[in-house]
């Protein structure tokens, strides 16, 4: 291969902001950058040479040795492979595999992409709420029926939520399990949880050689019975105990799935008898955390994708993280007015620092990201971008 040293990303994040946020920190770094993808990403307007297809069916070791042969011919020299997106974790983790470099190892790849397996990795932490699994109609209503109402059913193999459904005594249980259709791989499986009451959050971090590093805890402010996220703030307001607790809990789930090197992503509701995990996700999370909220927050001393950039090449890790003030995402419906004047409004209020498209096949919405410096005025501040958004 020639010596153009490479950093590999693989699928493509939903947001132009989360996506050119992560390249730039890879070239910020020297290197170039390649996306491998199974869908058309020519809207990104990344240089033709820049881009890889693969087929969107076949085994992820399959897949990996189609982009490997590819980068050959292109004449890359990968430094690092990371992605963008659940279903694409086993092929990176095989592809680092293949190309041996660092990577979150490919037992960690099964387990965080198969919620049932994640389930079982926890099971001893204390970590998991009441839960069933299955297959078949007979296991959904057998699952149903050992646990009080209202629950929560999970597809095993999804990402953002995607056929995740409340399951009330008017649910029809036949048209729940045609959900498992949507698993983004060919599976049946699912899987039943307890409702679980308390306040949610996420924690972001980077894994260097099996040492975790916590880079933010955000809160997120949910709706519809913590499905709907329409507020995440950094860094989290709770207390400093609350904070470790939950720290700890994502550093034990991190060991638990087996997470190697690489970014990180848990999902936590905090209950009164102490946290419990919603997920595991071996990559860096979305909703603006890791590109804008933990940046603003810290005043540019925290970059996630720079660390995973650095873990991943050189194994370093960065320093402990250090917040300055605060920022927070709102998601706010945006169907009265047209898209382009309502990002304009958005990014006239004096505390708005970007504005984006953030609609949905179901929804029109607008998501503002804004910052303080002040961390106790960030939720007055959100109060007031609510009203500004009612004009």
């Amino acid at each position: 291969m020639a010596d153009d040293r490479t950093v590999v990303y693989v699928g493509l994040r939903r947001s132009l902001l989360e996506w050119s946020a992560e390249l730039d920190a890879a070239t910020r770094s020297g290197a170039a950058v390649q996306v491998c993808s199974d869908v058309d990403i020519t809207h990104t307007g990344l240089p033709e040479g820049s881009i890889t297809t693969f087929a969107r069916s076949g085994s992820p070791a399959d897949l990996a040795g189609e982009i490997v042969e590819d980068l050959r011919r292109a004449g890359r020299t990968p430094l690092a492979v990371a992605c963008w997106g659940d279903r694409y974790v086993p092929i990176t983790a095989h592809l680092a595999s293949e190309l041996g470099l660092r990577g979150v190892g490919l037992a960690a790849a099964t387990t965080c992409t198969d919620k049932i397996a994640q389930r079982n990795a926890l099971q001893s932490l204390g970590l998991n709420p009441g839960w069933w699994a299955g297959t078949t109609i007979e296991e959904l209503r057998s699952a149903v029926d050992a646990m009080e109402l209202p629950l929560v059913f999970k597809l095993a193999h999804s990402s953002g939520g995607r056929g995740t459904t409340l399951i009330t005594e008017s649910t029809d249980l036949d048209d729940v399990l045609k959900l498992t259709s949507l698993n983004y791989v060919a599976s049946d499986a699912f899987v039943v949880e307890e409702f679980v009451h308390g306040t949610e959050h996420s924690v972001s971090g980077v894994v260097g050689a099996g040492t975790v590093k916590i880079l933010g805890v955000s809160d997120k402010l949910v709706r519809d019975c913590g499905f709907d996220t329409w507020a995440t703030i950094v860094p989290s307001a709770l207390t400093d105990t609350q904070v470790h607790q939950l720290e700890r809990a994502a550093e034990q789930a991190v060991h638990a799935v087996g997470v190697e090197s690489g970014g990180f992503h848990v999902d936590v509701r905090l209950t009164d008898a102490g946290p419990i995990a919603l997920e595991v996700g071996a990559r860096l999370g979305g909703d603006l955390i890791n590109s804008h909220l933990i940046p603003l927050a810290s005043d540019s001393r925290v970059q996630p994708y720079r660390a995973l950039v650095d873990v991943l090449t050189t194994g370093v890790l960065p320093e402990d993280a250090t917040y300055v003030g605060s920022a927070a995402m709102l998601v706010v419906p945006a169907s009265r007015h047209p898209m382009d004047e309502v990002v304009d409004h958005a990014l006239a209020h004096p505390y708005a620092h970007t504005a984006v498209d953030w609609s949905t096949p179901d929804s029109t919405a607008v998501a503002v990201v804004i910052s303080t410096a002040v961390a106790s005025d960030v939720v007055g501040l959100i109060e007031d971008v609510q009203s500004w958004m009612r004009w």
